[in-house]
C-alpha cells in the first residue's frame, strides 16, 4: 500500500513538473550605438571671403566678367593692364622673368599700346557722351581691382608669366590680333576660382541642410493671466484693513 502511494506521488510530481512554465530566455542586449561622424563644414576656396559675390552667368553657363567677349584694340588694352597688375603684384618664382617680359612689351610694343588706348578712350566717350577720359579711368580701376583679386593670384601670376613671354616675343603687327585669346587665358584663373566658389556654396548649403542644428521652436504661453486686484484686495495686499462699518 505504501509503495502504491509512493508511485502515485512520484507520478503527480512528474505531472506538475511537466506542466510548469519553462524559463524565458533574457532579451538580447541592445545594439551598440552607431557613432555619427560629422564632417567639418566646408570652407571657401583659397581663403576667400564668406561674402564673395559672384558675377552673373551667361547663356553659355560661363561667368561673365569684364573680359568676356572683348576683342580688337580693347582686348589688347585690357591685356596690357592685366600684365601691369601682374608685374607689380606677383612675387613668386616667376617674378624675374615676368617683369623682364613686361618691360620688353612696353618697349617693343609702344605703338599699339598708345594707339589702342586712344581707341578705347574714343569708344568709351562715344558710349557715354563724354570725352572718354573719366570713363577710361573708371574702367582701368575696375580692371586693376579685378586682376588683383587675392584668391586667384597664385594661378593668375603663373599664367601671366606664360602670357607675358608670348606677347613679348610676338611681332608687333600681330599682338592685337592675338590679344583676345591671350586675354582669355589671363581671365581663366578667375573663372576657375568663381567655379570653385560656386561649388563651395552648393556644398555648404548641403552641409547645413544635413548637419546644422534646427532652430528652436518656441510655443506660445498658455498661462492664464491673473485678474486685476479690486480695491479691497489692494488695501489688504498693502497691509491696510478695510474701514469698519456701523461704528
Amino acid at each position: 500500500m505504501n509503495l502504491s502511494r509512493k508511485i502515485v506521488a512520484i507520478g503527480l510530481l512528474a505531472s506538475v513538473a511537466a506542466c510548469a512554465p519553462k524559463p524565458v530566455a533574457p532579451p538580447p542586449p541592445p545594439p551598440e550605438p552607431v557613432a555619427v561622424v560629422i564632417p567639418p563644414r566646408p570652407t571657401p576656396p583659397n581663403y576667400a571671403s564668406l561674402t564673395q559675390i559672384l558675377p552673373m552667368r551667361g547663356l553659355d553657363g560661363r561667368f561673365q566678367t569684364l573680359n568676356s567677349n572683348v576683342s580688337g584694340d580693347r582686348a589688347f588694352w585690357q591685356l596690357k593692364i592685366a600684365l601691369n597688375v601682374a608685374a607689380i603684384g606677383c612675387r613668386g618664382t616667376e617674378e624675374p622673368t615676368l617683369v623682364a617680359a613686361y618691360n620688353n612689351i612696353i618697349k617693343n610694343h609702344a605703338k599699339p599700346i598708345r594707339s589702342t588706348e586712344k581707341t578705347v578712350i574714343a569708344q568709351l566717350g562715344k558710349e557715354n557722351g563724354t570725352n572718354g577720359i573719366a570713363a577710361r579711368d573708371k574702367l582701368s580701376t575696375q580692371l586693376f581691382n579685378y586682376f588683383a583679386q587675392p584668391p586667384a593670384q597664385r594661378d593668375f601670376c603663373a599664367r601671366a608669366n606664360e602670357v607675358a613671354q608670348i606677347v613679348s616675343s610676338t611681332p608687333t603687327a600681330q599682338v592685337i590680333e592675338q590679344a583676345p585669346a591671350n586675354l582669355a587665358r589671363l581671365d581663366q584663373p578667375f573663372l576657375d576660382f568663381y567655379e570653385a566658389y560656386a561649388k563651395y556654396q552648393a556644398d555648404v548649403a548641403a552641409w547645413d541642410a544635413q548637419y546644422a542644428a534646427s532652430p528652436a521652436i518656441y510655443a506660445p504661453s498658455t498661462a492664464v493671466p491673473a485678474a486685476p486686484a479690486g480695491p479691497a484686495d489692494t488695501a489688504t495686499t498693502a497691509g491696510v484693513n478695510p474701514p469698519a462699518t456701523g461704528s
